[in-house]
């Protein structure tokens, strides 16, 4: 009675959802960009384990109930956990194509952008992996090496940008190994 109980709901959820995404979709039409397959998006993992921790958790709630409150702190605890994961996966992702790319972010900010825009990239070694600012136009795009298809976009954009610019990407110093592509926006003030 319980499981099929907790199936019915899991299924309601689940079709809310598909409605609320199927009248976004149509109220907020995407663009050629965002059609794109290639794309910049935090791990996998966060949106993984963002939505397991969001669904568990209550179905823990509704077996055992809030008679035990250690057990019901954890599983709000993990609720909590769950939503601040996949507020992270979906706050940032950039589509790109040959020509421009697209940064758009959970606020609603969307800002496409030339290669020829980007100015610099600084990057930096923390505990957590590689942060490297991307300096497009007057915005500073934060990406993290752990970003699916990071490395590849940088590339794309290298070469796209050094094309034209009109610079030779021989010439260029970089450092693909360590997510920098593109030279530091203050090394030309600098000279």
């Amino acid at each position: 009675m319980k499981l099929s109980t907790i199936l019915l709901v899991c299924a309601f959820v689940f079709l809310v959802c598909f409605l609320i995404d199927t009248l976004l979709k149509a109220v907020f039409p995407k663009s050629k960009l965002e059609k794109s397959k290639n794309c910049v998006r935090p791990a996998k993992r966060s949106a993984t384990f963002g939505v397991l921790l969001t669904v568990i958790p209550p179905v823990v709630l509704m077996r055992v109930g809030f008679s035990d409150r250690l057990l019901a702190i954890g599983c709000v605890t993990a609720f909590v956990f769950g939503v601040i994961l996949l507020v992270a996966y979906f706050s940032v992702v950039i589509f790109y194509d040959d020509e421009k790319f697209l940064y758009k972010t959970l606020r609603g900010k969307k800002q496409e952008f030339h290669y020829s825009q980007i100015k610099g990239q600084r990057s930096l070694m923390t505990r957590g992996g590689i942060q490297t600012i991307l300096f497009v136009a007057d915005e500073q795009i934060e990406l993290y090496s752990s970003m699916q298809n990071l490395n590849a976009f940088l590339g794309k954009a290298f070469y796209k940008w050094c094309e034209v610019k009109g610079i030779d990407s021989d010439t260029v110093e970089n450092n693909p190994r360590m997510f920098t592509w593109f030279p530091d926006p203050g090394a030309e003030t600098e000279k």
